[in-house]
């Protein structure tokens, strides 16, 4: 780990704020550390990120309470289209103050970029999008029943809002969409298992190589082997570095303006 990447990290970790940000990392590290030595030891620190967690969890239940959307849920979904595949992951919406805090982190505009959420389940992440200056937002979901959902969620928002978004939704499998050749942000909210993460790491990074363009990924809770990778890259350039997320821009890309 180079010098200038620890510093990063540093810096990083206090910019995380929402929801008790760099003081649950640090407690979530240190019971981590004391349950190795004695569980015992490391009960209260649980409880008391427990309490932090219940806190996030009704602050995000809170925005469903105010436009009339389902976007809070915990649920299992499936990650191929492959009838002969039944491997599923866990669906949880991101938190609208963790999501504000990454994107207003970004020093840059964000006007010229399309939003793209990799994984959008029942829309959460694309109805937030919509509130930053993008050119354009949408998301990608497998699961046909959780992207109705997403429309449906679109429709109360804006009559809750008075707004007018219209979010470009793709529903099917990511491994085998045609990444449009624009300049886009990535937004991933641990939408995979592991290695099928990485895979599609490299299926973005191929595109931006085959057709170079503005590219940022914004990743919340990387797996490690996802982060290893990411960090010797030589087509991803770290932005920021903070333990619950990262974002990257993507290097030898035209700028925008």
């Amino acid at each position: 780990m180079t010098a200038r990447y620890r510093w990063m990290r540093l810096r990083d970790w206090f910019r995380m704020r929402a929801h008790f940000g760099w003081a649950h990392a640090l407690g979530h590290r240190i019971a981590q550390r004391l349950h190795a030595l004695e569980p015992v030891l490391a009960a209260p620190f649980h409880r008391v990120l427990a309490a932090m967690e219940r806190a996030t969890h009704r602050r995000t239940a809170a925005f469903d309470e105010e436009h009339g959307t389902r976007t809070f849920a915990r649920l299992h979904v499936k990650v191929s289209d492959d009838p002969d595949d039944s491997t599923v992951w866990g669906y949880a919406a991101v938190n609208r103050d963790f999501f504000r805090e990454m994107l207003q982190s970004i020093e840059e505009p964000l006007a010229p970029y399309s939003f793209v959420d990799i994984g959008a389940g029942m829309g959460a992440a694309v109805l937030y999008a919509s509130e930053f200056d993008f050119h354009k937002v949408g998301g990608i979901e497998l699961d046909r029943e959780l992207l109705a959902i997403a429309r449906r969620n679109v429709d109360a928002y804006n009559r809750s809002t008075g707004r007018n978004i219209a979010p470009e939704w793709i529903g099917g499998d990511f491994f085998k969409w045609q990444i449009p050749r624009e300049p886009q942000l990535f937004f991933m909210n641990n939408p995979f298992p592991e290695a099928l993460t990485l895979d599609a790491i490299r299926v973005l990074e191929a595109s931006l190589r085959e057709h170079p363009r503005p590219a940022l990924l914004v990743f919340r809770k990387a797996p490690r082997m996802v982060g290893d990778h990411l960090h010797r890259s030589s087509l991803w350039q770290p932005l920021r570095l903070a333990p619950y997320w990262r974002i990257y821009r993507a290097v030898a890309a035209p700028s925008v303006k």
